[in-house]
């Protein structure tokens, strides 16, 4: 990484780091998927917030456009370890359970079709 040397280096780090999060800085577009990730307790102790960032990294580096986000249960607190809901633009969803890295490719290779 480049060093910042003046202001002007600073403002353009501010740039590129907030295109990257435009979506989820801006809020919700029901024209794009939106990838939720369960963060309560038990997800977080097996690894979601590594799925977590792994999403986010991968849908920008794949310039996908996806809305990631976490929230705290899904589909009525479901136990499994790392459960992922993706919707679609139509209104579609699909829960994925023991999501990793492995799976979330998958997800995110299916998004770009």
């Amino acid at each position: 990484m480049a060093q910042i040397k003046t202001l002007a280096d600073l403002q353009a780090v501010k740039e590129r780091v907030y295109a990257t999060m435009k979506t989820r800085v801006e809020g919700f577009d029901k024209n794009l998927p939106q990838i939720r990730i369960a963060m309560a307790t038990i997800g977080i102790q097996a690894g979601a917030k590594e799925i977590y960032d792994y999403f986010i990294d991968q849908t920008d580096a794949k310039q996908i456009k996806a809305i990631v986000m976490q929230t705290s249960v899904i589909d009525d607190g479901n136990q499994q370890p790392v459960v992922v809901k993706v919707t679609m633009p139509d209104g579609e969803s699909k829960i994925y359970e023991n999501v990793d890295k492995k799976t979330a490719d998958a997800i995110i290779d299916s998004l770009k079709a």
